[in-house]
């Protein structure tokens, strides 16, 4: 029974990231990502991409402020801040700093850089997760428990699926969902420039299974269609995606982690 819970709990989770259902970690400075080079916040609305409440977002200093800087950078540093010495994946609880998260990611955004089967095939390790206010809340107890290198998202775009992974607490047992996806054109965003950013995939799950051990793999009868995720920003080792239920996910290469000290 203690297993058949735990199994349950942790395929809820990797359905909820399939768009269904002060640290011990070192950070090192990175002064080369994405610099805006003087730029601006009236810079990034010129976008025409940029979704920001200047007043939630604390008014238009606040935003020059955090525009005026390496945006991936400034994003990665508010979520080191989040992150407990059990190296947790980084959710917190401290407003101010998920505020500026929110709109670091809308920065990030306004950049149009979306859906790329090239960049996104490969292997992704989640590093920051935050439920949307339709997650399920046992989606917010399992977010509780995860860690940073032991929840994954690995895209094969050859064929057209992306596996999502998630190791149990002591890591001896994994579960994985086996979801297919495919780019579709609701979601997409124009830019002021006239250019069209794909954003979404649509998301089918095909699979799932469970190991415990050295036991056998334990196929599980779980199969669900109309999920999506929204492709927020992507580049060569962050990819940022929202889910149909409104949680956020940004996601590192693994060989990103290493480079931070992870």
């Amino acid at each position: 029974m203690k297993y058949a819970l735990l199994v349950t709990l942790c395929l809820r989770g990797l359905l909820n990231a399939a768009g269904f259902s002060s640290s011990s970690i070192a950070f090192p400075q990175r002064t080369s990502l994405n610099s805006m080079n003087g730029g601006s916040y009236r810079k990034l609305v010129a976008t025409g991409l940029l979704d920001v409440d200047p007043v939630q977002s604390g008014g238009f200093y606040k935003l020059e402020s955090l525009a005026s800087g390496d945006v991936k950078a400034s994003l990665l540093d508010r979520i080191k801040s989040l992150y407990s010495d059990s190296e947790k994946i980084a959710g917190g609880k401290d407003d101010a700093v998920l505020g500026e998260i929110e709109t670091l990611v809308s920065f990030l955004g306004s950049q149009g850089k979306g859906y790329d089967g090239d960049l996104v095939d490969g292997d992704w390790s989640l590093l920051y997760s935050r439920n949307g206010k339709k997650s399920p809340a046992i989606q917010k107890i399992i977010g509780k428990s995860e860690k940073v290198k032991k929840t994954f998202s690995n895209f094969n775009v050859k064929a057209f699926e992306f596996e999502n992974v998630g190791y149990t607490r002591r890591s001896n047992g994994v579960l994985k969902a086996t979801v297919e996806f495919k780019p579709v054109g609701a979601g997409f965003d124009k830019a002021a420039s006239g250019d069209i950013v794909i954003r979404r995939i649509s998301c089918d799950i095909v699979g799932a299974s469970f190991k415990y051990r050295s036991l056998p793999t334990l196929p599980l009868p779980i199969r669900a269609k109309g999920g999506y995720l929204d492709f927020v920003y992507l580049d060569d080792d962050m990819r940022i995606t929202r889910g149909n239920r409104g949680g956020l996910f940004i996601h590192v290469k693994p060989e990103f982690l290493e480079e931070m000290g992870v």
